[in-house]
């Protein structure tokens, strides 16, 4: 970098090419300014076009497809180079058709989704053409967690691209989610780990003490009454016996009244049961007799 004084000197020597050197670095910064303040413009304009009227989540899932295919795209060009030996200007025509034909088809199926209510063939092929790129730039990893991580950037893009086609088609036809009857909740809650209700920790376990108990008073009952050995009534009673142990002991049976009668309503409810057989409900739809 030139001194102060080289500068000085130059200017004196040189006044011409000087005035004309201040007046093309005053001209760079002028259009400099200019090329600024378009793009600017435009960034703005397309702000308030496309991006401010779409909700936060379709951005963010415009943003990581566009980070995720653009790792595709940086495997495929390696791809292209290592393994099918292109180079130069066919290379950069070439590495990424997969990329551009997954956005064309996402188009087209998004398009259909709106028409006709389907994405149809396009979107099929969409999962396709994003699992062909996935194991292709994966193929040239130079390691596992590389491998791992090409595999998955292009599908992490395609599963997100899928939820806001589905958020998409049930705004257009105005229906309702699919229920499904296997969901991970259900599954907690028929293994034991999770409720269906809002109850406490100590509701639940206060009501299947109370259950077990009255289960244990029904066998211990029927057993009797079915003339079963000494021994097998001699067992029902003793597991019977424990049950109220520890339901007395955990759910303070026997001071809560509301414990209490809940006991009762159940050992009455399986006492009864052969009453179901003689029950003889109204039919809903069946007319009123009159009354005269």
């Amino acid at each position: 970098m030139p001194t102060f004084e080289e500068i000085t000197a130059f200017v004196t020597e040189k006044p011409l090419a000087t005035a004309v050197i201040a007046l093309l670095g005053l001209a760079a910064l002028a259009l400099t300014f200019l090329i600024v303040r378009v793009v600017w413009r435009a960034v703005a304009w397309l702000f308030t076009r496309y991006v401010a009227p779409r909700p936060v989540e379709d951005v963010l899932t415009i943003v990581a497809a566009s980070i995720a295919t653009g790792v595709s795209a940086q495997g495929m060009w390696r791809f292209s180079g290592d393994v099918l030996g292109l180079d130069g200007p066919l290379r950069l025509l070439l590495f990424a058709f997969i990329e551009v034909a997954i956005i064309t088809s996402a188009v087209r199926a998004r398009r259909n989704m709106r028409e006709n209510f389907s994405a149809g063939i396009d979107g099929i092929a969409v999962w396709a053409l994003t699992c062909l790129t996935a194991v292709l730039s994966s193929m040239d990893a130079r390691s596992v967690p590389e491998a791992l991580f090409r595999l998955a950037a292009p599908l992490v893009a395609a599963w997100l691209w899928e939820r806001g086609m589905a958020i998409e088609r049930h705004r257009i036809r105005g229906t309702g989610r699919i229920n499904w009857r296997l969901t991970p909740e259900r599954l907690l809650v028929r293994m034991g780990l999770a409720e269906v209700s809002d109850r406490t920790a100590s509701e639940v376990d206060a009501h299947r003490r109370l259950t077990r108990v009255a289960l244990a008073a029904k066998r211990a009952k029927a057993l009797r009454e079915g003339g079963a050995s000494e021994r097998k009534v001699r067992v029902a009673l003793s597991k019977l016996d424990k049950a109220m142990d520890q339901a007395v002991e955990h759910t303070g049976l026997a001071v809560d009244a509301s414990r209490q009668e809940a006991l009762l309503a159940q050992i009455a409810a399986l006492y009864n049961t052969s009453a179901l057989i003689d029950a003889d409900p109204r039919v809903p739809w069946e007319p009123e007799a009159d009354h005269q």
